[in-house]
């Protein structure tokens, strides 16, 4: 059975209801078994197993057990026009898709 992930902003996330999310942002810090997101509407503090470069836009599947969010998977999105893609987002949210 496929996994799905909901993607949310960081003001969106609820550590009770939700089990697995999607998230796009800033990696804002850096540090030794997290990193710290951070989107147009707060920052929020990921559990992982990966270092990341700070400074980079990118897309995080995550876990959420035991109220922590655990990265499942990291995708890089370098070269990622932020301003645009949030353009798009309020396009298509306006347009009801």
């Amino acid at each position: 059975m496929p996994v799905h992930y909901y993607p949310k902003k960081i003001s969106e996330i609820d550590l009770r209801t939700h089990k697995k999310i999607s998230l796009l942002g800033k990696v804002i810090e850096a540090k030794e078994g997290s990193f710290v997101l951070q989107d147009d509407t707060g920052k929020v503090e990921i559990l992982s197993d990966k270092k990341l470069e700070e400074n980079r836009i990118v897309r995080v599947f995550c876990s959420i057990e035991e109220n922590k969010i655990k990265a499942d998977i990291v995708q890089p999105l370098n070269g990622l026009d932020l301003n645009l893609y949030k353009e798009v987002e309020e396009l298509y949210s306006k347009a009801g898709v």
